[in-house]
């Protein structure tokens, strides 16, 4: 018994069994250790040593005066050669120190012990008690007298208070009140040796937990002490879970109460509603989404407020809520006005009073719409730009192939051009040396020679001029000298300019006067060349015994001189085109001749006015060049012209 009371005291958990007892049930419980007394016959031993390991096993020595118990008792120890072995003269410590290393038991599973203090008048009996409770490992303060008593405790803390109902300077009754008033927590038992005069009652009353009769017995004391230690560990623990619980009730409030805020005042809607969509509860921001009063969501679903395909999607993820416990979709609200307002709904499964039920919370995306709106639009209108610049490059690249094609035209024109001259001249140059030498000095010949010589190289100065012009046009540094001039005086003196070609071809220039005369800003040079590309053109492209026609006419400060010539025409395709570098009319560019730098360098000097030329096809089936300048030339304009020009040069 009394080792039973020890490992309760260190807290270990004890089954008291008779042998009797022991069978296939107990064999296949846990047990960290079996003490097994003197008297347990030998095949329950054999039994027990079969399951549980020798060195789980404590044995309980008989006093040496049995000596029938002592052979037994050998016979059990050879069964178990490794088993710890408890003699009854061992002290309570010695045994407590003995359980503990048995069971391996740190200081943290050592069940809290109380610190006791021991009252007795009585010496010998005092210094008993004290060892008895020290034997087991707790705390013991001990005292002859209530003034010493005292002193003790006003310098520790005394959890037991044990000792003698009377002595000479007081009663063990006063002095528990006493301490009772200094320790409230503190407890109590008191020994007598005369039970019957002491008032069981009014000790009791009082708080005294126990009164043992003397003598006191130490295994009786110990009992006692555990009963009463474990009594108030008990009590101290429900006291502790209360204040937990309470604790915890607080924070549950507190954080219940945080939550509501938090549920009534953010800014997105809210509901929470059943499976079946009846709304349960709504916040505050809910009345500013739906446009209705709070109170209203009452008798409402959740359906209500949605498209017909926002209502299949939601009761689509409804329907796998076992699987999925959260889920978002795009919502569309319907507005009483007839709008749609998108939404993204976040659903989480809640347990609301023990059913289930779902909270969402509503977004409003339309400012996401229409960002996402805008990024469209303006990826849309990215690709168009990039298909616009990819046609201009793709533009640019046939431009350049055509010029780069024209070009090679070009050359072999000028190639053609530069060569037919050149041979002409060395040709009759070597024809009127062979003349010199031979002494055929005939006046006739010499003369075809040096005028068909002047011919060529006029033909090739007015090649090499064109080239001169367009390359100074191209860089913007061509002379432009514009002054007051009457434009019927510089078309007569085209006209007569080129009236030897017209007389070879026995062709007719007829200039169509308005009958009066019309002044504008031009640079003379650059509106008789003009008219020279323009004349030169139309008499080489027309029959002979055909007529040029050049009409005149002033319109809304705008002079338009018009030749109109009877020749082959141009292509429909290529109007546009003959006033390119290097162009000319595939009717033209094979048999007349030519380097394609005439209309071009028409175009530019117009271009210089800030006039207009173009080209058309007329009634008599040749082609008719129509130029239109300004009577009055924006000098700014130019010189902001000109000065872009020298810049991108």
């Amino acid at each position: 018994m009394r080792v039973k009371v020890l490992l309760e005291l260190i807290g270990c958990k004890v089954e008291l069994l008779h042998f009797s007892m022991i069978d296939d049930t107990v064999l296949t419980q846990e047990f960290d250790l079996v003490a097994a007394s003197h008297g347990v016959p030998t095949e329950t031993i054999k039994k027990l040593s079969g399951v549980f390991s020798q060195e789980n096993f404590l044995l309980l020595a008989p006093k040496a005066q049995r000596s029938d118990l002592l052979e037994h008792f050998s016979e059990i120890n050879r069964l178990l050669p490794n088993s710890v072995v408890i003699y009854p003269f061992f002290a309570n410590k010695e045994i407590s120190t003995l359980l503990e290393g048995v069971l391996e038991l740190g200081s943290d599973n050592i069940l809290k012990l109380p610190t006791v203090l021991v009252v007795d008048h009585l010496p010998e009996r005092l210094e008993k008690i004290t060892q008895n409770l020290k034997g087991a490992h707790i705390k013991t303060f001990k005292a002859g007298s209530k003034l010493s008593a005292i002193e003790i405790i006003n310098q520790h803390s005394i959890d037991l208070l044990i000792s003698d109902f009377t002595f000479e300077d007081g009663t063990g009754l006063e002095l528990f009140n006493k301490l009772k008033g200094m320790q409230p927590n503190s407890r109590c038992l008191l020994y007598t040796s005369k039970p019957e005069q002491v008032s069981m009652i009014e000790a009791i009353r009082q708080g005294v937990e126990d009164v043992l009769v003397k003598p006191v017995d130490d295994n009786s004391l110990l009992q006692s002490v555990h009963k009463l230690w474990q009594t108030e560990l008990l009590k101290r623990h429900n006291a502790e879970l209360v204040e937990r619980l309470q604790n915890t009730v607080d924070a549950l409030i507190e954080k219940d109460s945080l939550l509501r805020v938090i549920f009534k005042h953010t800014p997105d809607a809210i509901i929470l509603f059943d499976r079946t969509g009846k709304i349960i509860e709504t916040n505050d921001a809910c009345e500013l989404l739906f446009e209705k009063p709070l109170k209203e969501f009452e008798n409402c679903s959740v359906f209500d407020f949605f498209d017909t395909p926002s209502i299949n999607r939601i009761k689509d993820k409804i329907s796998t809520l076992n699987k999925n416990r959260q889920f978002s979709c795009d919502l569309r609200l319907l507005k009483e006005n007839g709008n749609e307002v998108p939404l993204v709904g976040s659903f989480n499964e809640i347990d609301h009073h023990g059913e289930i039920a779902l909270a969402v919370i509503f977004k409003n995306v339309t400012h996401l719409k229409e960002k996402e709106d805008l990024l469209l639009e303006a990826k849309d209108m990215l690709e168009e730009e990039v298909k616009a610049r990819t046609a201009q490059l793709e533009h640019a690249k046939n431009v350049a192939e055509a010029a780069n094609l024209s070009k090679s035209e070009f050359l072999a024109n000028m190639s053609h051009e530069l060569r037919t001259p050149m041979h002409s001249i060395l040709s009759f140059a070597r024809f009127g040396l062979e003349k010199v030498a031979n002494d055929d000095l005939n006046k006739d010949k010499l003369n075809k020679y040096l005028s068909r010589i002047e011919q060529s190289g006029e033909r090739l100065l007015s090649l090499l001029n064109n080239l001169l012009d367009l390359s100074k046009l191209d860089v913007g540094k061509f002379p432009f000298n514009p002054q007051k001039h009457n434009l019927i005086n510089i078309i007569k003196t085209s006209i007569d300019d080129v009236s030897g070609t017209a007389l070879e071809r026995n062709i007719m220039i007829r200039l169509l006067e308005t009958g009066q005369d019309i002044v504008l800003d031009c640079d003379e040079e650059q509106i008789n060349q003009i008219m020279r590309n323009l004349l030169g053109n139309a008499l080489k492209f027309s029959e002979p015994f055909s007529e040029i026609d050049i009409q005149l006419s002033v319109q809304n400060n705008i002079a338009e001189v018009a030749v109109v010539d009877r020749g082959i025409g141009i292509p429909e395709c290529e109007l546009e085109k003959v006033f390119a570098k290097f162009e000319q009319s595939s009717k033209t560019n094979s048999g007349a001749g030519g380097t394609g730098l005439g209309l071009a360098i028409c175009r530019e000097f117009v271009s210089l006015h800030q006039g207009t030329i173009s080209a058309h096809n007329n009634e008599y089936g040749g082609a008719t060049i129509l130029v239109r300048l300004p009577l009055n030339i924006d000098l700014p304009q130019h010189l902001a012209t000109e000065e872009q020009t020298m810049k991108l040069n």
